[in-house]
């Protein structure tokens, strides 16, 4: 799965990309799978795959948490 990360997520990426995820830095033209962001507002493009692109808030989750998130393509309660 490609997976996207905001600037800032470096060291998550990182972990992820441990675990099988293919990450893609800020900036990338790939499509994405999926795009992981931590709730901070900055200008931040994500180009989606045919299927879409799930976004995912990983903010306050562990890199396992996120990665079980990516896995099921769903979050979590939000509320």
């Amino acid at each position: 799965m490609k997976v996207a990360y905001q600037p800032g997520l470096e060291a998550m990426a990182q972990s992820l990309s441990g675990m099988g995820f293919d990450m893609l830095a800020p900036g990338s033209a790939q499509e994405a799978d999926a795009a992981i962001f931590a709730g901070d507002a900055v200008e931040w493009r994500v180009r989606p795959g045919a299927r879409g692109a799930l976004l995912l808030n990983v903010r306050g989750m562990s890199a396992v948490q996120a990665a079980e998130a990516l896995r099921r393509r769903s979050q979590s309660q939000l509320f």
